[in-house]
C-alpha cells in the first residue's frame, strides 16, 4: 500500500520524466531513497543518443552497486515513473535492490505517453 511519502517521490519522478520528454527522451524518471528517506540518487531516461540502455533504474542499479552494501541497496526503495521493462528489473534484481514502488504500469504507460502528445517509440516496453 502506497503511503504520503511514496506518493511525494513518485510526484518527483514524474517531474523527472517530464523533464526527459522536453529534452527529446522518453519519459522516464526514477529516484532511488534509502531506508532512513536520503535521496541517493535521481536520473531520467537518456535513450535518445541511441543507447537503449539509459533507462535511469539501470544507472540507479549500477549507482547502487558500486556505492551501498548489500544491506544498504536491500532496505533502499526505487520509485520510478513507469514498471520497470525486463532489463531494469532484472539489474534491480541482480544487485539486491529493495522495494519497487512505480506510477505507471505497463498497460497505463500508452496512455500516459498519448496525453503527453508523445510516440511510443517501442524501445521500452515499460521502464
Amino acid at each position: 500500500m502506497m503511503n504520503e511519502i511514496d506518493i511525494k517521490y513518485l510526484e518527483r519522478c514524474i517531474e523527472l520524466a517530464k523533464t526527459a520528454l522536453e529534452l527529446g527522451d522518453e519519459p522516464f524518471g526514477s529516484v532511488l531513497v534509502s531506508a532512513d528517506g536520503r535521496v541517493l540518487m535521481e536520473d531520467h531516461n537518456h535513450v535518445a543518443g541511441g543507447d537503449h540502455t539509459q533507462h535511469p533504474e539501470f544507472a540507479i542499479a549500477r549507482w547502487a552497486a558500486e556505492h551501498m552494501t548489500p544491506a544498504e541497496r536491500a532496505s533502499a526503495t526505487v520509485y520510478t515513473s513507469g514498471e520497470h521493462c525486463p532489463m531494469c528489473a532484472a539489474a534491480h534484481g541482480w544487485v539486491g535492490l529493495g522495494r519497487i514502488v512505480y506510477a505507471s504500469s505497463t498497460e497505463q504507460l500508452t496512455q500516459w505517453l498519448s496525453e503527453f502528445g508523445a510516440a511510443f517509440a517501442g524501445t521500452q516496453s515499460a521502464n
